[in-house]
């Protein structure tokens, strides 16, 4: 059995592709998911990343090594919104500052992020006041006293949140001997989807696949994680790459021009 990984998220969607690949990679897979996976090849711990107890008590289910930890699960929204908050990064800080010790030196963690938290630099005052709270219960009470800043978009925070966290959370691995590293992946066909699509508006998330010709799928992303995961990389650390088919290029060169698209048009 080659390297002891530990999954969030692998049941469905991109979580599940990553897991086929790195089993395929002989490696011992551990997902912590509140359902369990379909791979026979893994092993489940249930896991509700929006809740610090039950992470602790999933964490205390793990190996005591590990070669790698992948951040992959998440949702939606945006209602709960404090929930979203809560699993797509409060519990995935407090996953990785538990379970890095316990990464082997060379060792890796890879965080899914998205291509609506690439642009975190934009609010990066709030995207800190977050990152800043030193625990779980510290980030509610300042999402609580800060609802009026984010709840509007809560997926879109707390994915800019999860992408600025990888900058610092390769400086609390780095001792250990540790890599961070964080993937943003743009329109993937996932059970995610269909919040997507609300969230955006159906005509302007058509619009906006095709620029780019089709829709990712879930291994395009998996394929990325692989290479980060247990990949040939060492010395690739901090750094957040965008996955999306090139559409985020076209908005910073102009060939995908906002002003063209649905809502340009409807305003």
């Amino acid at each position: 059995m080659g390297k002891v990984i530990a999954l969030t998220g692998g049941a469905t969607g991109i979580g599940a592709a990553a897991l086929a690949r790195l089993v395929a990679a002989d490696c011992q897979v551990h997902v912590l998911d509140v359902v369990k996976p379909a791979a026979r090849h893994a092993g489940f711990v249930h896991c509700d990343l929006g809740r610090a107890e039950a992470i602790d008590a999933a964490v205390a289910k793990l190996p005591t090594r590990l070669d790698a930890l992948v951040n992959v699960a998440g949702i939606a929204g945006p209602i709960p919104a404090l929930g979203v908050m809560a699993v797509n990064f409060l519990g995935l800080r407090h996953l990785t500052e538990s379970l890095v010790p316990r990464i082997s030196s060379g060792g890796t963690v890879v965080n899914v992020a998205s291509t609506a938290g690439w642009d975190w630099d934009k609010r990066a005052d709030l995207v800190k006041g977050l990152l800043d709270t030193p625990d779980f219960a510290a980030g509610l009470e300042w999402l609580n006293a800060h609802a009026v800043d984010w709840t509007a978009n809560p997926y879109k925070f707390s994915k800019q949140c999860a992408a600025a966290y990888t900058y610092r959370a390769a400086g609390f691995a780095l001792p250990y001997g540790v890599r961070v590293n964080c993937v943003n992946p743009g329109a993937v066909e996932t059970k995610l989807t269909p919040a997507f699509r609300e969230l955006i508006g159906q005509e302007m998330y058509d619009w906006g696949v095709r620029q780019i010709g089709r829709h990712g799928v879930p291994d395009d992303i998996a394929e990325v994680i692989e290479f980060l995961a247990i990949g040939q990389c060492r010395w690739l650390n901090g750094v957040a790459i965008v996955v999306d088919g090139g559409y985020i290029a076209g908005l910073v060169d102009g060939w995908v021009n906002l002003d063209e698209s649905p809502n340009a048009r409807k305003t």
